[in-house]
């Protein structure tokens, strides 16, 4: 899509939605004009407190989980295509709470706080239709960069996933957008069998910076590998004059076939369609505006360590959902400070629940895969991966 179509694109989208109030506009203003002039990662740029989300990134962990059913389905089949099917099903559903469901009242996109390291977010979900309970670990790993690792796992069904995402962002002047690409990969784990599951992450995009309305569009090529199969899904926008937002189009297929297994198509916000290309039949695979997302259960905030996410930022949130935007910008910069103060001293943080793995063979195995059967270029370049302190499926058998 050219850098036009793309502008276009942005310009068609929902006219009825609602801008930033008129009392922001000015700082809003100032804040565009800083991006185009600005050179190199925006991550690291200070945003106006009013449009802070009042969440850190850290707590978007909680998203892999909306529907810990599905998750806990992937070991349910016992045809190694049909779980590439369940490991597709639980990878689109994840991607509506991380992308687009948390626009506020005004269905701006607002931008989360920078985990300081070491910081950490724990939740579970309690047994969903008798698929045991599941349970999740979140640390941020690194801080420049900015990295977080996540830990997913429901031990009834035999079902793990380790992870680690980071963003390296730019602003693009010429169609007012900026430009995401996420670093890092998921690794799916099975404890009964002998199929794992890597999953590279999409680009994504955040569009409507001019009219004043962001929001988050996925775009381009992600990929799911497994050692005798492979998924490649296809992310794309509205497209200029008709279409709709955040579609998507997914091909599974066995190593080495051209022929398609299965297809998944539709929207990863709403309502998508699966078809078995063996038998002709087509479905539902998922209705994200008719399902129900699960909530996560997290403790009381006097029973977190100082180090949790909620607990941490609990003030500067709370002054920004009171619409207290001075008092949220100084007391964020009370903790960003502390954590250059901690640096600047030579103190070291102590990860409590990631180990960084240089060479991760399991990793770089299925990489190769991607690289040698798809030919596909990847904009990053790693071979090593944030795995969890106590994995209970690294190794099957």
């Amino acid at each position: 899509m050219s850098e036009n179509e793309k502008t276009n694109n942005d310009n068609v989208e929902n006219d009825q939605e609602i801008q930033l109030p008129e009392s922001k506009k000015s700082e809003y203003s100032g804040f565009l004009k800083t991006l185009s002039t600005f050179t190199g990662d925006i991550y690291s740029l200070t945003c106006p407190s009013f449009l802070l989300s009042g969440v850190s990134t850290l707590e978007y962990g909680q998203y892999w989980a909306d529907y810990p059913e599905l998750f806990a389905q992937i070991s349910k089949p016992t045809d190694e295509a049909e779980r590439a099917v369940a490991v597709l099903k639980w990878f689109v559903s994840t991607l509506y709470g991380s992308f687009a469901s948390r626009k506020d009242k005004e269905k701006i996109e607002k931008k989360p706080f920078n985990p300081i390291l070491g910081e950490q977010f724990l939740a579970k979900w309690g047994d969903m239709a008798g698929c045991g309970e599941t349970v999740l670990y979140s640390e941020q790993v690194s801080h420049h960069p900015p990295i977080s690792a996540i830990y997913l796992e429901n031990d009834h069904a035999g079902v793990s996933a380790n992870g680690h995402t980071g963003q390296k962002t730019q602003f693009k002047a010429t169609s007012a957008r900026i430009d995401v690409i996420q670093v890092g990969h998921v690794i799916v784990r099975l404890r009964d069998y002998d199929d794992n599951y890597l999953i590279m992450l999409p680009p994504l995009q955040i569009l409507g910076l001019w009219r004043g309305a962001p929001y988050v569009e996925l775009s381009g090529t992600s990929v799911i590998q497994s050692q005798n199969f492979n998924t490649v899904i296809e992310f794309s926008g509205r497209g200029w004059i008709s279409g709709e937002k955040h579609t998507f189009h997914s091909v599974i297929r066995r190593n080495g076939s051209k022929d398609p297994l299965y297809t998944a198509s539709g929207t990863w916000s709403g309502k998508s369609i699966l078809e078995n290309h063996t038998t002709n039949e087509k479905s539902v695979f998922l209705d994200i505006e008719t399902s129900s997302r699960a909530t996560p259960i997290i403790k009381p905030i006097d029973e977190q360590n100082p180090l949790e996410s909620i607990k941490l930022w609990q003030h500067v949130s709370k002054a920004i959902n009171e619409g207290d935007f001075s008092t949220a910008s100084k007391l964020k910069g009370e903790i960003e400070q502390r954590q250059r103060d901690k640096v600047k001293r030579g103190e070291e943080t102590t990860l409590q629940y990631f180990d960084w793995i240089e060479e991760d063979n399991e990793f770089q195995s299925l990489f190769d895969m991607i690289n040698s059967k798809l030919n596909l270029e990847h904009k990053y370049k790693e071979k090593g991966s944030w795995v969890f302190k106590k994995l209970l499926f690294k190794d099957n058998n």
